[in-house]
């Protein structure tokens, strides 16, 4: 590999990883298993959107509503998080989407959501 290559590529990630520390907005994107017949999805939902920083949950499913097993409902959930709340009280990063991921985990009826870190960045 050529040195002005290896430089470059480099700095590049410097870049990323420097921009991404002053983010103060991230996207994550994972499977979202809900017991639907305990509460309905839609209060779930709401009480996604209610924990702080979170400003957009949105949902697809990833089979139709007649193959799904309603105690283990299966929906991909991604969620817009802005890091205003963190950002007054000492920082907001990458590291912080796993606290939003264990306070959606505390809603009743969420049985897990298992997110990827390759499905986590910034906007």
């Amino acid at each position: 590999m050529k040195l002005n290559h290896l430089r470059t590529l480099v700095k590049e990630e410097l870049n990323k990883k420097l921009n991404e520390e002053y983010q103060d907005k991230f996207k994550m994107t994972g499977m979202l298993i809900t017991n639907i017949k305990r509460r309905p999805q839609k209060e779930i939902f709401s009480d996604i959107r209610s924990l702080p920083g979170i400003t957009i949950a949105s949902v697809k499913e990833p089979m139709d509503y007649s193959e799904q097993n309603t105690e283990k409902f299966q929906s991909i959930m991604t969620v817009k998080v802005d890091g205003y709340p963190w950002i007054t009280k000492g920082g907001f990063d990458r590291t912080k989407m796993e606290d939003i991921r264990k306070a959606i985990l505390k809603i009743e009826g969420v049985l897990s959501y298992n997110v990827n870190p390759d499905n986590i960045s910034p906007l």
